[in-house]
This record gives structure tokens, sequence and C-alpha cells, in this order.
């Protein structure tokens, strides 16, 4: 017969089995209640670090390579410009569009082919009155960026810390020219440069260079240039087909 002693035994182990995996249990619940937990409180900062690194990415990166992207087809435009001259046999035009293509590239502030021979001047030499090369930087940076809307001289003044009419005398001595002429000119670079390496229609490129209208860009084209927009890109577009290497390009 089995005594009750055994029976006491046997009853304490098999409670301490039970209490010992309910423990077990109970331990593994709270494990994985904990991991649920750490990796919900790891997954919300997660998320919202890839929400605002790409943020940044298309608030500050991509409009410093647009602004790159711009710069260089603007010089390339500069460049097929000086092709298409020397092909004419205007030799002398030719080199001076070369020398706008190199200061653009360098970051050295031009008004266009007919200012090139006083490049090396400009970008060389500091002029008494004139604007520090990391203010010229910066306002160069800042008109190419809001190239699209209208800028302001008061704007430009406030970003280098001047007086509008200070301003307007430092620039005059750093880039030859008054801002308003300088900016009109660039919209009109950049203007060829979509000219050449887009299809779109004249009133999209003129919003898109911050012009008023079509009919205002192309009275300013006219003047600075010396023809009509659609003149101008049709005689480009026609000289280059003629290689077949542009062709690609603007199709």
């Amino acid at each position: 017969m089995i005594s009750s002693q055994s029976l006491r035994t046997n009853k304490n182990n098999q409670t301490s089995v039970c209490l010992g995996a309910q423990h077990r249990l109970e331990e593994r619940r709270a494990v994985n209640a904990a991991t649920d937990c750490r990796d919900k409180s790891m997954a919300v900062p997660l998320t919202n670090g890839m929400t605002v690194s790409i943020e940044m990415l298309v608030t500050k990166v991509s409009p410093a390579h647009e602004t790159l992207a711009q710069g260089l087809s603007v010089a390339a435009a500069q460049l097929i410009e000086a092709a298409c001259r020397a092909r004419g046999g205007d030799c002398e035009a030719s080199r001076a569009h070369v020398k706008h293509a190199m200061a653009l590239l360098r970051g050295i502030p031009s008004l266009g082919p007919q200012y090139a021979n006083q490049l090396s001047s400009v970008g060389t030499h500091i002029v008494r009155g004139s604007l520090p090369a990391w203010k010229v930087r910066k306002v160069i940076s800042h008109v190419d960026t809001h190239l699209s809307r209208r800028i302001r001289v008061k704007e430009l003044a406030g970003l280098v810390g001047l007086s509008a009419s200070h301003f307007c005398r430092a620039f005059k001595c750093a880039f030859g020219a008054s801002p308003r002429v300088y900016i009109l000119r660039r919209r009109i670079e950049v203007a060829q440069a979509m000219m050449l390496t887009t299809a779109e229609p004249f009133r999209s490129i003129a919003m898109s260079c911050g012009m008023c209208d079509q009919q205002h860009f192309t009275r300013s084209f006219r003047r600075i240039v010396g023809e009509t927009p659609s003149m101008w890109r049709h005689t480009r577009r026609e000289s280059l087909a003629k290689n077949g290497d542009f062709a690609q390009m603007i199709s």
C-alpha cells in the first residue's frame, strides 16, 4: 500500500511541476511582450527617422543637384553656341562663348560672352568696394536656386547683410552691371539651355525662368541675344542635327 507520505510527496512534486511550467510560460509571455514593445518602440523612431531623411533629401539634396545640373546645362549651351559660331566662321565670338562657359563652370561672375575679356580681372582681382568672394558665391547660388520666381534687390541685399543701395554699388563692382541686369541675363542663359535640351514650349520655358509671360521673354531674348527665341532654337538645332550627335539628346 502507498503510504500517505508518498502521496503527499507525489502531490507536491506534481504541484511543483505545474508551477514551474506555469512560471516558464509566464516568463516566455513576458519576454515576448517585452520584445514586442521594444520592436514597436524601435519601429516608430526608425520610421520617423526614415521620413526625416527622405524629407532632407528632397528639400536639401535635390535643389543642390538641380542647381548643379542647371549650371552644367547653361555652360554646355554656351559651348554649343561656340561651336555654331565657329562653324559659321565667327572665331572671335566662338572664343568669347568658350571663355564665358569656362567662367560659369568656375563660378566667376559674368554677364555673357560680350564681357568675356573682363573675366580674368573680375575673377582674380579684388576691386575696392566690391563684394567679397564668399558673398558673390552666396548671391549667385541664391539667384540660381530661385530663378523661377521674382527676386528682389532687397532680398539679395539682406542675404549678405547690406542695405539695398550699398549692395547695388558693390554688386556692380563685382559683376559689371546692376543686379536686375545680371538676373535677366541669367534667365536668358537658362532659357537657352532649356531650348536646346528640352522640347518645352516657349511659354513653359519663360515661366520656368521667372519671366512674366512669353511676350516679355521674347522681347528680352531678342534684345540680349539678337534673335527671336524661335529663330535661335531652330538654327541651333538644325546646325547640330546635321552631325547627328545631338538628335537623340533633344528627342
